[in-house]
């Protein structure tokens, strides 16, 4: 039998994972206090008012609204009216949303919270009748979301205004089933876009099928999409195999690189698409097949089409809802952003605590990036790589130059260097800024100009200083 969990262990636990609970709700919610101060808050909110989360959990909704990112606040009439208050809003970005706000009493009757979540105008105008009947159901389908695991996939980056409008058009389509088509440079990101999409659509406790259609020899795309009965063709599996379109069986199938896609399997992915079967080769029986499509390309798709390269038919079948993802070059906000994301993934990765200098920010900010996310995480991991060397050649080249006056024995043990290389370098890096700082009187700005970095930058160290010095 399983030790049972005490209450106060699942209290905890919910508590921890709060923050994940919101990100991964669908639809705009926030937590405010009683003055209106955000205290919780998920992406959709910031998205739908056109700003970062960091932004939106640092503001007050009536700030909000005086600067116009929204047009009413129900939460802070609730605070005052200590009821559910409900209605339509507009927001920055012209969007109608239906929002509702809740309060949170304590023992006294006064309020501690309110919690607010909205949903699209359109969307919740659809099922009116519907939600008047089943308010219940509702309140239950939210929370059976809230409880459900979610596909992990990498965070996607969105502070441009351009990225913020793919998220947003991402997350609207996400609710339908409708087919997306989405086009960008090679190295942008479709897939995890696609994995967006997914993971918050109703098919999201179901499979994810990614199909690169050029990375199988073409004699092998129609037999891996489609599959095969037994002695279907020499070589083939005695027992048959499913193929990738039935493994997405409802779920949803992102066709990545649809173009390379043979004219001669685009007839037979059309016919899946307009009648909801699918046949194995070798095969006289049609399995009936409910998927969501997602297909990706960085080519021209109807230009292919003009000039027979690519079956119109199928691409008017594909184009229903188009999303082009803007290049990098394009959303420079979003560079660093990346760059300092990856360098986090990679620091942990490899068990260093490496930083950015200005002229590689600089550097960073600069670049054209012709490879797109792709090219951004492969530099950040090869400066981090090349850190890991550089440490090891200054950490010997500091202890060999030494005072001839102390020995290199006393040195080490005067600054209290001990442990790994890992815990060498920190303490020395550590000792250095706290000097710069004490010679610069405690000003950030004058001691980050010094050391070279930004302030920032000066800023994370120290707060990771003391961290570590509390964990200690």
């Amino acid at each position: 039998m399983p030790n049972p969990v005490s209450s106060s262990k699942r209290r905890e636990i919910a508590k921890q994972n709060l923050e994940k609970i919101f990100e991964n709700f669908p639809d705009p919610i926030f937590v405010t206090d009683s003055q209106g101060n955000v205290l919780l808050s998920n992406s959709s909110t910031a998205l739908t008012l056109d700003m970062s989360l960091d932004q939106l959990l640092k503001s007050n909704v009536a700030d909000l609204v005086k600067k116009g990112y929204y047009t009413k606040s129900y939460a802070m009439e609730v605070a005052e009216k200590k009821c559910v208050l409900s209605g339509i809003l507009k927001t920055k970005l012209n969007l109608s949303m239906i929002s509702a706000s809740t309060p949170v009493l304590d023992d006294n009757g006064e309020v501690i919270l309110v919690v607010t979540h909205a949903r699209p105008k359109d969307t919740v105008e659809k099922y009116i009748s519907k939600e008047e009947r089943g308010k219940q159901d509702q309140r239950k389908r939210e929370i059976e979301y809230l409880r459900s695991h979610v596909l992990e996939t990498d965070t996607i980056v969105a502070e441009s205004k351009a990225m913020r409008q793919v998220l947003l058009a991402a997350h609207a389509v996400a609710q339908t089933d409708s087919t997306v088509l989405l086009n960008g440079e090679s190295g942008t990101g479709k897939e995890v876009l696609a994995k967006y999409i997914h993971r918050h659509s109703k098919r999201f406790n179901e499979a994810f099928i990614a199909v690169n259609c050029a990375a199988f020899p073409e004699q092998l795309v129609e037999s891996e999409l489609f599959g095969y009965e037994r002695g279907a063709f020499t070589g083939a599996k005695g027992e048959g195999r499913m193929g990738l379109i039935e493994a997405a069986h409802n779920g949803t199938l992102f066709l990545d690189e649809i173009a390379e896609l043979p004219l001669t399997l685009q007839s037979k992915l059309l016919r899946v698409l307009e009648t909801g079967e699918v046949r194995r080769l070798g095969s006289n029986t049609a399995r009936k097949i409910d998927f969501r499509l997602i297909a990706a390309t960085h080519q021209d798709l109807k230009k292919m089409s003009e000039e027979y390269l690519f079956r119109e038919d199928l691409y008017y079948r594909l184009n229903v809802i188009p999303i082009r993802i803007p290049p990098l070059r394009d959303r420079p906000e979003d560079t660093l952003v990346l760059a300092l994301k990856f360098l986090d993934d990679f620091n942990r990765k490899h068990k260093t605590a490496y930083e950015f200098d200005g002229e590689t920010l600089e550097m960073f900010q600069s670049n054209a990036w012709p490879g797109n996310v792709r090219e951004l995480r492969n530099a950040v991991e090869r400066k981090v790589i090349q850190h890991l060397q550089d440490y090891q050649a200054d950490c010997l080249q500091a202890v060999s130059s030494f005072s001839s006056g102390i020995s290199r024995s006393d040195c080490i043990k005067i600054l209290g260097l001990t442990g790994s290389l890992k815990d060498v370098t920190r303490t020395v890096e550590e000792k250095y800024i706290d000097h710069v700082l004490r010679e610069c009187g405690g000003r950030i700005g004058e001691a980050a100009k010094r050391l070279g970095i930004y302030r920032t930058v000066l800023y994370r160290k120290l707060k990771a200083f003391e961290r570590e010095r509390g964990q200690a």
